[in-house]
């Protein structure tokens, strides 16, 4: 069990994808018709359901059965592994492409980018990506003025402090882009993100409904009616590299 098998129905909901420039680069680094795709921390594999209805054979592998459940479910054209990150189950050499979405700052980094590399074919690419709320998002000011309201501290999103783990792997050409994204979403889903976002509650504790509740009554108030739709501005960091 994970934290996020408690909150998978909300996560199912209100989470979204990314936007086609991360698959754009895939395609710019060499992602081919004939590749095998493996994607740690698959989740309920949205990372991976432009590849997997494009054609590609994929592999997700996650941590968490309810996560997996739902990705089954949806996609069962795809194989979906439990396992751990850490701790790969297949072969060496065995992919042409590894993607992580949204997922290395949940796990121990080194031992996930050795895994990583172990199982990526020789010329196979790597490619992990996060993304974020610009600052002046107004759901990020919302979710910071719910948290003031209660005296409570949110905890870093993503990623932070750089990605050293990347760049010692041995890896050659290691880049990372920037892409922008804005995607108009529902207030429903919306909150239902909010409801998944199972690290931060977990932070929270106790707090985790007073936030929850707050974050919606000042999301309500802020828009004027939640028959609108939301505009959210993401930042988007995608890391890849090649494997010699």
């Amino acid at each position: 069990m994970t934290i996020y098998d408690h909150c998978v129905d909300a996560y199912h909901e209100g989470r979204i994808g990314y936007s086609n420039d991360i698959y754009d680069a895939l395609v710019q680094l060499g992602l081919g018709r004939s590749h095998r795709v493996l994607d740690i921390g698959c989740g309920t594999g949205l990372a991976s359901i432009p590849l997997i209805v494009n054609g590609f054979e994929v592999v997700g592998i996650d941590a968490s059965p309810a996560m997996l459940a739902k990705a089954r479910a949806a996609y069962p054209q795809a194989r979906w592994v439990a396992g751990r990150a850490e701790a790969l189950p297949f072969e060496d050499d065995s992919f042409d492409l590894v993607i992580s979405a949204q997922a290395f700052h949940q796990v121990d980094r080194g031992a996930a980018m050795e895994a990583l590399v172990r199982v990526l074919r020789p010329g196979g690419i790597a490619a992990l990506w996060w993304k974020h709320l610009f600052t002046t998002d107004l759901v990020y000011t919302v979710r910071q003025e719910s948290a003031a309201a209660l005296d409570v501290e949110l905890p870093p999103s993503g990623l932070g402090r750089g990605f050293r783990e990347f760049y010692a792997a041995p890896l050659h050409s290691q880049t990372v882009r920037i892409f922008p994204w804005r995607i108009a979403q529902p207030f429903a889903s919306v909150i239902a993100y909010e409801r998944s976002r199972a690290g931060t509650l977990k932070h929270l504790g106790g707090a985790a409904d007073a936030y929850l509740t707050e974050f919606e009554r000042r999301l309500a108030e802020r828009i004027g009616s939640t028959s609108q739709s939301i505009v959210l501005s993401y930042v988007q960091y995608f890391y890849s590299a090649v494997k010699p």
